[in-house]
């Protein structure tokens, strides 16, 4: 990869200000990280900076630094541009330049696919979140092969960060970590290496591609999430027609008791997972059976069971049942929230999203907002829907390649393109990159 770089040494020493032998280097593997690294002879509050020639600097937080040499990786910065980059030091009077330089950031990875923002409207999308974690298959025409990319953009569509996920492995559910600091991300084998998902892991990496930890989570094929401790919840298949919900410590739950208690012999095979911290439960979702089951995490009691499998819940209307369902979640209101395919009486099928109030006393899922009735826009699978911090939703398309943010009242503010027939993973919003570097 090439590196555009400056070494200052003794013409970027500042004995003035204590700080010595200052490099700046965008950073050998990921090409679109500046890389600083120094010495300073006593306590100082220093920091990095960056902008495009003649814009407006964009710096790295603040930080108090003790006397000894240091490295600070500055992210944010869009591949294939010139920048401009300076050092800071904060003597007591103000931040001072200690040492600038003129780089070049890299191409986008070669096979990387870029994204093409097609709405956009700033004053109405969501400005808590100015930049989205990505999981996508590299590959169109199928989603059972290809490489897998995990990836950053900001809202301009601009490109901040892509890797590869090994050896063409799933990677479909990325997640900041419950500590913030780190990208969970799933490299799954079941589809890839048709092993069972034997080979699976989870890894814990940082943005300058650093692997911190990993994780065995033998079974894994699509969902897994995070506890608030740490602790890593996935689904595991079991002999291809069943699935438990496993963590370290062994066996959550199990999806054959489910099935014989209900008299169904059908494949359970998840494709979504999410931990609502409040109660602590798990809503697991199942496509084979368009089921969402809620489970104590304690107990491993089956709490709920919605959907085909329900015998006691029902949809008001009825036209709202959810089918080939992903992302659920609950809200911050306690609604229930997902992605779903609708099937209009006269026309082809849709992926929409629907968000249902759960009223315990009735047994009834009852639909209160929904999007993407008549938009024409059918994924073959996946997709998810978030609710944002500002009252907005985010819906991901899975693999007809889109991303939308709409509002209360459906009106799109925000949409991503990455072509149709490319499957897009968990797609989440970030608030700061700088929590991600070492």
């Amino acid at each position: 990869m090439p590196v555009a770089w400056l070494l200052l040494g003794a013409l970027g020493c500042r004995p003035d200000v204590g700080v010595y032998d200052v490099e700046i280097a965008m950073h050998e593997e990921i090409g679109s990280l500046v890389e600083f690294s120094w010495t300073q002879e006593g306590q100082l509050t220093t920091w990095g900076e960056f902008r495009k020639p003649g814009g407006e600097w964009q710096p790295s937080p603040p930080e108090l630094r003790d006397a000894g040499q240091h490295t600070l990786l500055l992210p944010g910065i869009k591949y294939g541009v010139d920048i401009e980059v300076r050092f800071m030091a904060d003597t007591g009077d103000g931040g001072q330049s200690v040492a600038e330089a003129s780089l070049a950031t890299s191409a986008p990875p070669a096979g990387f696919p870029l994204p093409d923002v097609t709405v956009s409207d700033p004053d109405r999308y969501d400005d808590s979140s100015p930049y989205l974690l990505a999981a996508l298959n590299g590959d169109t025409g199928g989603w059972t092969s290809g490489t897998y990319w995990l990836a950053i953009i900001n809202r301009k569509g601009d490109v901040l960060w892509a890797v590869p996920t090994p050896d063409r492995h799933w990677t479909l559910q990325p997640r900041i970590a419950a500590s913030g600091d780190a990208i969970l991300w799933d490299e799954a084998t079941f589809w890839s290496d048709w092993d069972m998902g034997v080979g699976s892991q989870i890894h814990r990496s940082t943005l300058d591609g650093a692997v911190v930890s990993t994780h065995q989570t033998i079974g894994l094929h699509h969902p897994f999430t995070e506890l608030d401790d740490g602790t890593l919840v996935w689904g595991a298949v079991v002999m291809w027609t069943s699935e438990q919900l496993r963590s370290a410590d062994g066996i959550i739950w199990d999806c054959a008791a489910l099935h014989e208690s209900r008299g169904t012999p059908a494949t359970c095979q998840s494709n979504g997972l999410y931990w609502n911290p409040l109660e602590d439960t798990f809503l697991f979702s199942f496509y084979t059976t368009n089921t969402v089951v809620e489970i104590d995490h304690q107990t491993g009691e089956t709490m709920r069971v919605w959907g085909d499998l329900a015998r006691e819940w029902t949809f008001v209307p009825p036209e709202s049942a959810f089918k080939w369902q992903h992302g659920i979640n609950y809200t911050e209101t306690g609604s229930l929230l997902l992605s779903t395919r609708h099937d209009p009486d006269d026309g082809d099928p849709e992926t929409v999203a629907r968000e249902y109030t759960v009223d315990a006393d009735s047994k009834v899922l009852r639909e209160i907002w929904s999007f993407g009735e008549g938009e024409g826009i059918h994924a073959e699978t996946a997709g998810e829907a978030h609710r944002l911090p500002g009252g907005n939703t985010l819906h991901n398309y899975g693999s007809a390649g889109l991303i939308r943010e709409v509002t209360p009242g459906g009106e799109i503010v925000w949409e991503v393109d990455w072509g149709s027939d490319r499957l897009l993973g968990r797609t989440v919003f970030i608030d700061d990159l700088h929590a991600l570097v070492p």
